[in-house]
């Protein structure tokens, strides 16, 4: 494989005669935004959502805290938010920065109680700024036809360059977190970097983008278990979102592989 496929993709990309949708309003918005939907993909979202909302509820009855308390609505609703960002985001939607914005705001605050300090920086530093970056990225690549963002992938040995730079950056950062007093500094900074990474090849429409965010769902889900067995509080909805979003990215990495050919 060429060393620089890479330029290639994105050459042939420009080349291409693709019929870019020219988003004008609010109404090219919300026809974008509702075209191409299938009833499982329908069924899905919404399935999804109702699972994590009763099952948070059932929860909360068993235990000390009623589920309308004010951090466990926090909680459901970062939840619910994110996993309609995870799907927009696997459909190609634009909507997948403006609920992004939303979760990144309440995930960080729940992170911040829990005193998951690599996760607050990463949603308030990082994922905040740039969920408002990646819409206007995605406005300018969207396929008349499809509705959807225009995908692409990497080269290998770009994916190597990205696997090298996560290890050595999760390395750092856990360092740092550890010297702050964080809570599991080096999982917490594993899954901080993952995130960002994940977000930018996101932004940039490359398929590879889903194989980081199942590694970081698979290590979210053992973060936020562990809370539970060590006393510190059940968030519930929050387990629930991430084993929402490791399904989801499952099914997504599968759906851009076909798209990309």
């Amino acid at each position: 494989m060429s060393l620089n496929t890479d330029r290639t993709n994105v050459a042939v990309d420009m080349a291409k005669p693709r019929n870019r949708m020219a988003i004008r309003n609010f109404r090219d918005i919300l026809h974008e935004e509702t075209t191409g939907w299938s009833v499982p993909e329908i069924l899905w979202l919404f399935g999804g959502i109702m699972c994590i909302t009763i099952l948070t509820v059932l929860r909360s009855q068993n235990g000390e805290t009623v589920w309308y308390s004010p951090q466990k609505i926090t909680e459901l609703t970062a939840a619910i938010t994110g996993c309609i960002a995870a799907i927009l985001t696997g459909k190609a939607k634009l909507g997948a920065f403006i609920f992004g914005l939303i979760n990144s705001v309440l995930y960080a605050y729940i992170s911040y109680h829990y005193k998951y300090y690599g996760e607050v920086m990463v949603k308030v530093l990082i994922f905040m700024p740039l969920n408002i970056y990646g819409m206007a990225c995605w406005l300018k690549n969207i396929d008349s036809v499809e509705c959807e963002v225009i995908k692409r992938t990497l080269s290998l040995r770009n994916k190597i360059i990205i696997a090298t730079a996560v290890c050595i950056a999760s390395v750092a950062l856990g360092m740092l977190l550890s010297y702050i007093g964080g809570n599991r500094p080096y999982i917490d900074a594993t899954t901080t970097v993952l995130a960002t990474t994940g977000l930018i090849l996101t932004i940039n429409r490359y398929v590879q983008n889903w194989i980081l965010w199942i590694t970081l769902n698979v290590i979210s889900i053992w973060l936020w278990i562990i809370p539970f067995y060590k006393g510190e509080g059940q968030p519930v909805a929050i387990l629930l979102m991430w084993c929402f979003y490791l399904t989801n990215s499952i099914v997504m990495y599968r759906r851009w592989k076909r798209k990309i050919g």
